[in-house]
């Protein structure tokens, strides 16, 4: 018996390499962007009679066109059966939680990967499809969107573009303008601003004396003693790609205890005597005319 949609297979466009189904999707895209929206409906129908994975298949690609239309309840229709199927580690099952949260419906989203992760462990993710790889890395994306705690099965998945850059601006402000927590400050390494890199001498700063200096006033005013842990660029990089290093445990760089002795090394790492250095009189600086980080410095 011939194919109903022989036709549509026998495009050459649709010879790809994909399978009936997904040229069959493909086909019936194309024909929505051609504005021929009544033979991708055609299309779907056929896939969607037909039952099963290619059924859910097509149900989230039409569910997608029907939100475009508007059509918002027929669309949340074609989503439930595709959830009553139960057939939570499908492709349809990851395009329908990716569908809600492309449309900003975080909440609705983050139930479709709660369900598909209820029962994942560890073992599951690091030895599973990457169809499980990608609903635990969808979970995190919503999760981070929507201000929730990562858990351990989320720090699995990959890192979305928004907590990457969530994630370096705020160690950049971290560092940029270092506070003493719980009696430990973390602060841009000394022989970072020797790199002759102009891009990063523009984030870290050209000035190591003005930026030492900024630290040990900040340091000055707690009285008391301070845990200083310095950062590489090397070591931002690591934890900027590694969700799971927390920013107090840092992949690299110096720990120093302050204030050090008067004749030992200063801190700062500039070879000086702390006397001689950051622990003398420290120069008085006022807000430089061109906006730059560290202000001018004026004699003490």
């Amino acid at each position: 018996m011939e194919d109903p949609l022989a036709d549509e297979l026998r495009d050459h466009w649709t010879d790809i390499g994909l399978g009936r189904t997904f040229a069959l999707l493909i086909a019936a895209q194309e024909h929505v962007k051609m504005r021929r929206a009544e033979r991708a409906v055609e299309i779907w129908q056929q896939l969607i009679g037909e039952g099963g994975t290619a059924g859910d298949d097509a149900r989230v690609d039409y569910a997608e066109f029907l939100f475009e239309e508007d059509r918002t309840r027929e669309a949340r229709s074609e989503l439930g059966v595709v959830m009553g199927n139960g057939r939570i580690y499908s492709f349809a099952w990851c395009s329908a939680a990716e569908l809600l949260e492309r449309r900003g419906e975080f909440d609705e989203a983050l139930l479709w990967y709660e369900i598909a992760a209820d029962r994942l462990t560890a073992e599951d993710v690091s030895s599973g499809s990457h169809r499980i790889l990608d609903l635990v890395t969808g979970r995190r994306r919503v999760k981070w969107a929507l201000g929730l705690p990562l858990d351990s099965l989320d720090l699995m998945g990959a890192q979305g573009e928004d907590e990457e850059a969530d994630r370096e601006a705020e160690l950049h402000d971290l560092l940029r303008n270092p506070v003493v927590i719980d009696s430990r400050i973390q602060v841009w390494d000394r022989s970072e601003f020797d790199v002759a890199v102009r891009w990063r001498r523009q984030l870290i700063g050209e000035n190591a004396d003005g930026y030492c200096h900024q630290i040990e006033r900040v340091l000055r005013a707690q009285d008391e003693r301070v845990a200083i842990a310095t950062w590489t660029y090397g070591g931002l990089l690591d934890c900027l790609r590694d969700a799971r290093i927390r920013h107090d445990e840092l992949p690299d760089g110096r720990r120093i205890a302050w204030p050090p002795p008067r004749n030992r090394p200063c801190w700062c790492g500039s070879g000086v005597k702390y006397k001689k250095c950051c622990g003398g009189p420290l120069p008085r600086v006022e807000p430089a005319p061109d906006g730059s980080r560290y202000g001018v410095a004026h004699g003490g």
